[in-house]
């Protein structure tokens, strides 16, 4: 039960709370060191008092909640820390809840917080290929910023090549199983799923164009020699295949990009001499004939088919099945051409060169067409025209001049246009030995 009396215009009274009076308070009990500051207030709010200590448990408690506040404005040292209420609301009460003894109202410092690492950066790409491949068989190397992830994307070449990639170190390592095509492109692809440990992904894919570099010209000649198109062997003493067995597709790749420092030593007497090093004669009449005999266009260039070819002959052990074969022509008095087969002679026939003004041109030429009969026009030395039909067993092999049948009354002196004319019945029987490709010698 509360009750309240108030007195006099102050509207200061006594509350009484089931008997027990809290306001003015009665001097503090003994021990319990309280200032307790009293003003005057209104009703409205001693009425919020009385209902606030309505609801308190006990005496006591009714008792630290008066105190509290005037303690505080007081300076007096408190065993608590004082918060302040808020201004009361008209109509509404403010409960200020108790602070535990020995703990500040002021939240402790919390400790910094640790910085967070640093993103890894993105894998790098720190080698490539060059673009110019010298040796297709040589291994391939993509460098990253750290060794590659596990479940990292293997590059990609393209046209697809025989081979395997492997990671080793920081680096994708391609090894060909034989050799990159000689004398071609490739396209190598690095993807943007690429990653190195410890690092995200590339992010953007990366392609380059490799060209591959044709092999040298001495590689050329090595390999034409160990299928015998070359009347040449390859000095023994370097221990390399001379030709006389199949090589592995990768032993031929790796003797044609980078051949064995030996010599070719003739193997015919009289053979055509030969450059080595270098696209002579010799070496284009042997390639014209190899290619003829493939398939291939007879352009005496060695070009990627041509290649692609040689490798697969060299694999196979396919040498020439034909010996070689070569003319000569001497224009000495008598004048005679012979042909020259396996190392023998095996025709030796009078024959005619041309006349004063028309002269035979000398040299080492290479037999560029062929026709069973044909009709040869031209200008005679005095300016005349001439024209003549059904010319027989026809090897064409420096411009307009030939190797052919003709009829005169003799041979063995000038007498053509420059052409080499043949007894017919004799050009017919060299017309089948000869190819593409043979060399015909004046001198």
């Amino acid at each position: 039960m509360v009750e309240s009396t108030a007195r006099g215009s102050d509207h200061v009274g006594i509350v009484r709370v089931n008997g027990l009076r809290l306001f003015p308070p009665r001097p503090p009990p003994a021990g319990l060191a309280t200032l307790l500051l009293v003003t005057k207030m209104r009703f409205i709010t001693l009425t919020c008092a009385v209902a606030m200590a309505a609801g308190m448990g006990s005496p006591q408690a009714s008792l630290a909640a008066r105190t509290t506040s005037a303690a505080t404005r007081a300076g007096a040292p408190s065993a608590r820390t004082a918060t302040t209420p808020s201004q009361a609301t008209p109509g509404a009460s403010t409960n200020t809840p108790s602070t535990p003894t020995g703990t500040s109202s002021t939240p402790s410092s919390a400790p910094p917080a640790a910085t967070p690492p640093k993103p890894a950066p993105r894998t790098r790409l720190t080698g490539l290929p060059s673009g110019a491949i010298a040796d297709g068989t040589a291994q391939l190397v993509v460098r990253l910023s750290a060794p590659p992830a596990p479940n990292s994307p293997a590059p990609l070449l393209s046209p697809s090549v025989a081979g395997a990639w492997k990671s080793v170190g920081d680096s994708e390592v391609f090894t060909p199983k034989s050799t990159l095509e000689p004398c071609s492109s490739y396209t190598l692809t690095v993807w943007a799923g690429t990653d190195a440990l410890g690092h995200p992904p590339l992010g953007t894919a990366h392609r380059q164009t490799l060209r591959v570099a044709c092999p040298s010209l001495r590689g050329l000649q090595q390999a034409l020699a160990r299928l015998r198109y070359l009347p040449y062997t390859i000095d023994a003493a370097h221990g390399r295949n001379s030709g006389a067995r199949a090589e592995s597709r990768g032993s031929a790749a790796r003797y044609a990009f980078d051949p064995p420092a030996a010599k070719l030593l003739s193997n015919e007497s009289g053979a055509p001499g030969l450059a080595y090093g270098s696209l002579d004669t010799t070496t284009r009449g042997a390639l014209i004939v190899y290619q003829a005999g493939h398939g291939l266009p007879a352009t005496g260039t060695p070009d990627g088919s041509t290649w692609a070819s040689l490798l697969a002959a060299e694999t196979l052990g396919h040498v020439d099945p034909t010996p070689y074969t070569f003319v000569t022509v001497s224009e000495s008095i008598p004048e005679t051409l012979e042909v020259h087969r396996g190392g023998h002679v095996v025709i030796s026939t009078p024959a005619n060169t041309g006349v004063a003004g028309a002269e035979t041109e000398r040299g080492t030429f290479p037999i560029y067409a062929r026709y069973v009969s044909t009709t040869m026009t031209g200008t005679n030395p005095d300016g005349s025209k001439y024209s003549d039909p059904g010319v027989p067993w026809v090897n064409y092999f420096n411009g307009g001049d030939a190797v052919h049948g003709f009829p005169r009354a003799s041979y063995g002196s000038p007498q053509s246009n420059g052409c080499v004319e043949l007894p017919v019945g004799t050009a017919g029987q060299v017309y089948p030995l000869l190819s593409i490709g043979d060399l015909v010698v004046v001198s």
